[in-house]
């Protein structure tokens, strides 16, 4: 299997291009690293502004349709959920302007050059879904015969796709499994590994600062309803997985695949105790941590094999799609 080749980057980033080599792969790596920085606060600074302003979309799309869909008698569209994806979308779409900004290509090309969802991604996706399942099963199993506390759990579910009040949480369904996953991987793998390939010229270190940047962003859950263990797994988690999704993306190109795979991920954490403590001296949780990292940690590894040699450091030997 072939990487991906992300030649067509923009040979000139836009930002202090005009205080820069020609090339910037000539340029020293401290400056480079250096410029880095700064386009990394611009990227993260245009994704909070986009942030504020599709959150402004949303609050006025919410109260357009309280307005109206009583009006036409319409009871079964839930104006949250419109809200979100307007919001999703508006957020989507500004992304995706701004890197065609940033890259100087036009909107429809990065579209169709992200996109792509072949055969093998496929396999990939579904190879996914089945050590899941298989992870989910037999984690029930040994909690039952061995009578451990319930890390993994139907009931862990059931608190998760509804209310106190009984009804199915849609909006958080679709918030989770949908809307989080695309614009998470429109900004940590679509704008922050690209920015980090064109500049620095390296698939490794690109992929470790968007692996670091995804993990940190889930300290945000700190002190919020789920216990500390859980933020603690789920920071250490968001590494593996964003180390992975970075690398995927390298391999294949493909944004669509990543999302995919972050929806999978997102999908089976139904089932894992959010708010019970999780200690990490029994075996149950012990265990359940170490075959996870073996897991991620082959499939970074195979990742890292698909890249060619050139690929991992410098991506001027690799030919545009």
């Amino acid at each position: 299997m072939a990487a991906a080749a992300w030649t067509w980057l923009s040979s000139k980033p836009n930002v202090e291009a005009g205080g820069q080599e020609p090339d910037p792969a000539e340029a020293p790596v401290a400056i480079r690293c250096v410029v880095l920085v700064v386009e990394l606060a611009l990227s993260s600074g245009a994704a909070f502004l986009l942030l504020l302003t599709s959150s402004v979309m949303g609050t006025l799309v919410r109260g357009l349709l309280h307005a109206l869909l009583p009006a036409v008698g319409c009871t079964f569209v839930s104006e949250d959920a419109v809200g979100q994806v307007c919001e999703a979308a508006a957020f989507g779409w500004g992304l995706v302007t701004f890197m065609s900004w940033f890259f100087q290509r036009p909107k429809l090309d990065l579209v169709r050059r992200l996109t792509g969802f072949g055969w093998r991604g496929v396999k990939t996706c579904v190879a996914s879904v089945v050590l899941h399942v298989v992870a989910l099963m037999a984690l029930a199993l040994w909690q039952r015969q061995a009578e451990a506390p319930a890390l993994v759990s139907w009931m862990n579910v059931e608190a998760a796709v509804r209310r106190p009040d009984g009804s199915v949480a849609s909006v958080e369904i679709l918030q989770s499994l949908l809307l989080a996953p695309m614009k998470e991987e429109l900004f940590f793998r679509g704008v922050i590994v690209l920015v980090a390939i064109n500049r620095l010229r390296s698939v490794t270190w690109s992929a470790l600062i968007s692996s670091f940047l995804f993990a940190a962003i889930h300290l945000a859950n700190v002190g919020a309803q789920y216990s500390g263990s859980y933020v603690a797994f789920q920071v250490l988690w968001a590494s593996l997985v964003g180390l992975f999704l970075a690398l995927k993306l390298a391999v294949s190109g493909s944004l669509v695949e990543c999302f995919v795979l972050h929806g999978i991920n997102n999908l089976f954490a139904f089932a894992v105790a959010k708010t019970t403590a999780m200690d990490v001296t029994q075996p149950i949780v012990c265990v359940s941590v170490l075959v996870a990292l073996a897991i991620y940690s082959v499939a970074i590894v195979r990742q890292f094999q698909l890249l060619p040699r050139t690929a991992r450091s410098d991506t001027a030997g690799l030919k545009d799609r």
